[in-house]
């Protein structure tokens, strides 16, 4: 038998009376990894942050071999965790984020050539070519992602809580992960590893804990379930693998991408047609993302695009938002929402000037409460009501009400960037079907996804590219996801 190591015992925790975690018995052995499973709002966020001390429990105790958590100090505590919204100073260099809970050095000064080793040592276990003086913030998020994780590392954590980490990681980097993870649980470390890949539990986890609805409805070890099975615990009902059907991609070209270049990219050229989806593979540092932004204008390129017919040389968003184009962010805390503001204004925010009534000058809105009500009636977003702060949503509520703000603008040409980054099963099965929907109505769509499976399962069309390069190009007909993998990740070129 393995040593407990961390144990729960009727953990509950309640806001304004509501319990959102409701009497949850759970145990972590040394060595041992745990997937912590739900749909979001299941409680997950909520039970993490009261093992790590964030929140203190409504009822229940939390041990630690052994001892109640209140007896010993949170800074003592063995436990590290890398959130799924990262703590990285986005001001500070790889090294010092990585380096920042103790940094090398004696009599209070740091030494910095030591501070830059201790990086690297950890980078290269993460397996992570960068600068190590290079600044956090102008990195990708899959690229803060893996230094918040060596950072996690480098505390010789006893608890490693993983939440989301492989959210905007492609295939090998999520490989090198697992490998990570396989070392350090035979270095006793025991992990809680918190994703919405099922893929990924049966792969790497050894026991599974579903919650739904506050309350744990399955504990079990990974050899003794399946996929389906997991999948009915986490939603209360069977779900069986998507299957989208998708439409006819019409004759007339939407965007048409000339030659684009700029620091991150290196001539691309494309076009996408009405009702086609487009997919965009790539790994980690691929371009894709610097691509879309500058696409919409916000990152400066040069080349040009033809968009509905009109030949541009230079543009910017709201240019292009007034012609019909929009774009879902790959990062939707920084880039998505407006956190400070209510559901009512996040979902009219592409739209507001149509709801300004013109009659009382810059005095009320007009119908705008009602229209934001339809959108999240038509997007199934799970919500305390319309004046609730976007933030009081869990995380896949509010991509639904970023898709559903930008989707009821009836775009002509719309890109999604990782639009179902650390979203729980039933709202990505959503999503892909919004998407499929929206092509449906002659609406192009480019698809750039750290999923190949989502890639296949709804791309027309999937270009590939790697280090700033369009690299490859496959049919629907042709798609094979070990071939489009070996594209994206191979020195040679292909076409």
């Amino acid at each position: 038998m393995s040593t407990i190591i961390l144990e729960t015992k009727k953990l509950s925790k309640a806001f304004a009376n509501k319990k959102v975690v409701s009497n949850v018995d759970f145990t972590l052995c040394e060595g041992e990894i745990t997937a912590l499973l739900g749909e979001n709002g299941a409680g997950k966020s909520t039970f993490k942050n009261m093992l790590v001390g964030l929140l203190e429990p409504t009822e229940g105790t939390i041990t630690f071999d052994g001892k109640e958590m209140r007896e010993i100090k949170m800074g003592k505590l063995p436990i590290a965790a890398v959130h799924q919204e990262l703590s990285l100073f986005l001001n500070l260099t790889v090294a010092e984020n990585i380096c920042i809970e103790s940094f090398p050095g004696r009599h209070s000064m740091i030494n910095w050539k030591d501070c830059q080793e201790e990086a690297l040592k950890y980078m290269e276990i993460m397996d992570i070519s960068l600068d190590p003086n290079a600044i956090v913030g102008a990195l990708g998020p899959g690229e803060q992602q893996l230094i918040e994780i060596a950072k996690a590392i480098r505390m010789n954590p006893r608890v490693l809580i993983l939440d989301e980490p492989t959210a905007s990681l492609t295939a090998p980097e999520r490989e090198r992960l697992f490998e990570v993870m396989r070392t350090l649980k035979k270095q006793n470390i025991g992990m809680i590893f918190i994703t919405h890949f099922l893929d990924e539990v049966f792969a790497v986890c050894d026991k599974v804990t579903v919650l739904r609805n506050a309350e744990k409805v399955c504990d079990e070890l990974v050899t003794n379930v399946t996929k389906h099975q997991v999948e009915e615990h986490m939603v209360g009902r069977s779900l069986q693998d998507a299957t989208f059907h998708l439409g006819k991609v019409e004759e007339e070209v939407a965007l048409c991408v000339n030659s684009l270049s700029s620091e991150n990219f290196e001539d691309i050229s494309f076009q996408v047609r009405k009702g086609e989806i487009l997919g965009i593979a790539g790994l980690i540092g691929a371009g894709r993302t610097e691509l879309m932004e500058s696409i919409f204008g916000l990152r400066k390129c040069e080349g040009s695009i033809d968009f509905m017919g009109e030949h541009l040389t230079r543009w910017n968003s709201k240019k292009l938002i007034d012609r019909g184009m929009v774009m879902i962010p790959e990062d939707r805390k920084n880039c998505g929402i407006f956190p400070r503001r209510d559901l009512k204004e996040n979902v009219t925010a592409a739209e507001i000037e149509k709801f300004v009534d013109r009659k009382v000058k810059f005095l009320g809105f007009k119908n705008e409460k009602e229209n934001a009500q339809k959108v999240l009636d038509r997007f199934r977003v799970a919500c305390p009501g319309i004046d609730a702060y976007i933030t009081e949503l869990s995380g896949g509520n509010q991509q639904k009400v970023i898709v559903g703000r930008w989707l009821s603008h009836s775009p002509k040409v719309c890109m999604f960037d990782d639009p179902t980054r650390g979203v729980d099963v039933g709202s990505r099965a959503e999503i892909g079907e919004y998407i499929v929907e929206l092509a449906k109505t002659g609406t192009a769509v480019i698809l750039v996804s750290s999923d190949l499976n989502e890639l296949v399962s709804l791309a027309h069309r999937i270009i590939i590219m790697r280090r700033g390069r369009l690299v490859g190009e496959v049919m629907r007909e042709e798609f094979d996801v070990r071939q489009i993998l070996s594209v994206s990740s191979s020195d040679s070129e292909s076409s």
